[in-house]
């Protein structure tokens, strides 16, 4: 059992980094969809903090990512998963078992393209898009590596939490976004409406059929000297019949990347 133990650790740390390769999943569920078109060129690593209004939605959610802006196009990824699952992690890195496999990550990326605004002005505008899914620890599972004692068991995990059919949201929307100067400091205000479209993939015979969702995004993001920035959002909107929403927190550091 110590094979299987060695490889559901490195199984778990896979699946928590698959993500790293930027909720509605181009975004994490629970957290809202950070797209303020006030940005410059550099790199920033970020990391946030959100949660759902409504309780029957993912309670607490932390995300982290990565962003990089080249003039006009900005470019980020993150990855983000349950509160509770992330406090989990540890013991199942230390003691893998059955269980492990419901602890799953998010990992979204999204692409903005500024279309007016920018430098000088005080207004910005872009569009966007991007993509997201879910990954579990069995995802990555390769039993034919295990010792044929134990691949049973692992044929076992795959059967139940393995491959199957993923469900991937696609947002696109613009963004609008206004800058007050305040000395060191700048504060941008940002709105962003968009289409949520989920479509599902790697399905085992038919796909389930997709839907179409209207959501909107308004936040407020707060650069000092270029290096330091923190951030604040409301997300809203249908998920299915119901309007659900979310709000986050968050900061980041880095090189640029913010005006």
């Amino acid at each position: 059992m110590n094979a299987l133990r060695r490889t559901g650790a490195a199984v778990l740390v896979v699946a928590l980094s698959a993500g790293a390769v930027a909720p509605l999943r181009a975004q994490i569920p629970g957290m809202p969809l950070f797209t303020n078109p006030r940005y410059g060129s550099g790199v920033r690593v970020h990391a946030d903090f959100g949660q759902a209004t409504e309780a029957t939605v993912a309670d607490r959610v932390i995300q982290g990512g990565v962003s990089l802006a080249l003039g006009p196009i900005g470019l980020g990824a993150a990855v983000g998963t349950l509160k509770d699952d992330l406090k989990e992690t540890q013991t199942c890195i230390d003691n893998p078992q059955l269980g492990c496999e419901d602890n799953h990550v998010l990992a979204s990326a999204l692409a903005q393209l500024r279309v007016a605004g920018g430098g000088r002005s005080k207004l910005s505008l872009s569009v966007f898009g991007g993509a997201s899914t879910e990954f579990g620890a069995a995802d990555a599972l390769n039993c034919s590596s295990l010792p044929a004692a134990e691949q049973p068991i692992c044929n076992a995990l795959v059967a139940q939490y393995g491959p199957g059919a993923k469900e991937l949201t696609i947002p696109l929307g613009v963004a609008v976004g206004l800058r007050i100067p305040l000395g060191v400091a700048s504060l941008n205000l940002w709105g962003a409406p968009r289409y949520s479209l989920t479509r599902f993939v790697s399905c085992q015979g038919i796909c389930p059929e997709g839907d179409e969702q209207f959501r909107w995004a308004v936040g407020a993001d707060l650069p000092i000297f270029r290096v330091l920035s923190v951030r604040a959002a409301f997300d809203s909107g249908k998920i299915g019949n119901e309007t659900v929403s979310f709000w986050g927190v968050g900061a980041s550091i880095g090189i640029g990347g913010m005006r």
